[in-house]
């Protein structure tokens, strides 16, 4: 783990291990930041109905990922973070991931894209930072297993194959993989729709279905010939030459920061409830509705 660690994530580590050392706490500023971490926390968390409509898997990685958004909301002041919280914000004044009607970002796919795939540094995530930190401070290694799901989870692109007992059987368009899967929203979806979010596998042993953890966005008269041949241009652009490193990255990071929610922005149709409507492909302008060439 010590060689795992990227620079960020040691300089915590060792500034954290030196607070303890002294025994000395800034308690205004503790707990301001706690309030600020609570009702941001607060803020994001679903709704009861919704935990209970979907099952543990989803309740489980909520409970966690709450954590998170607090965690980043504790550790906003932190000067070697302060140019990363910086581009979040402007992330959050020109994206205003507040869902639909207000934005097609909603709080689950922004924050989630904000945590664990914008860079910060070559190496790593504010994700891979709060695992760092977990890990050295011993915490649960269960809830760490489930944090490190979220760190290494990117988005996907999904063939709907039908339903399968009580959840759904999506298959990953580039590399086949097939996850019998439970949607946070509620939306079942039909087969052969195509669907851009991301898949959590099961949290713990003994849960068997993964979790689509964000509304799911749908893509209107979508072309899965069109789409592959969209990885076969973007891929081998990516720092990776092994085609599964390489979709992976294209997939978490994009080919820029704001690479993903920037096509969800400019792709966006309409929406329901629990699903949101797309159109196009990420490198056609014209096949956006939104796109500067269509505006």
């Amino acid at each position: 783990m010590e060689a795992s660690l990227g620079p960020i994530a040691r300089k915590l580590i060792n500034q954290i291990h030196g607070v303890k050392a002294q025994k000395v706490v800034d308690l205004p500023a503790w707990s301001e930041a706690k309030k600020r971490a609570t009702t941001m926390a607060q803020e994001n968390q679903p709704s009861l109905k919704a935990i209970n409509d979907v099952g543990p898997e989803f309740a489980i990685y909520a409970y966690v990922n709450n954590w998170a958004i607090s965690m980043m909301e504790l550790l906003q002041d932190v000067s070697d973070l302060q140019k990363f919280v910086n581009k979040i914000v402007d992330a959050q004044e020109e994206y205003m991931p507040e869902g639909p009607p207000m934005s097609p970002l909603t709080k689950s796919f922004f924050y989630q894209w904000a945590i664990y795939d914008f860079p910060i540094g070559k190496r790593e995530t504010m994700g891979s930072i709060l695992l760092s930190v977990g890990r050295s401070l011993k915490m649960d290694p269960t809830f760490l297993s489930v944090l490190e799901h979220l760190v290494e989870g990117r988005l996907g692109l999904y063939v709907h194959d039908g339903a399968k007992g009580d959840g759904i059987m999506l298959r990953e368009l580039f590399t086949g993989q097939t996850h019998l899967a439970v949607s946070s929203s509620g939306y079942h979806g039909k087969q052969g729709e195509l669907w851009l979010t991301r898949v959590m596998p099961p949290p713990t042993p003994g849960l068997t279905r993964s979790v689509v953890v964000t509304t799911p966005y749908l893509l209107l008269n979508a072309d899965v010939d069109a789409w592959t041949e969209y990885f076969g241009r973007t891929v081998p652009k990516t720092p990776h030459k092994d085609p599964k490193e390489a979709y992976r990255h294209l997939m978490k990071f994009g080919l820029q920061p704001n690479y993903w929610p920037e096509y969800v922005f400019e792709g966006y149709v309409n929406h329901q409830s629990d699903v949101i409507f797309l159109r196009g492909l990420p490198d056609v302008a014209e096949s956006r509705p939104h796109s500067s060439v269509n505006a």
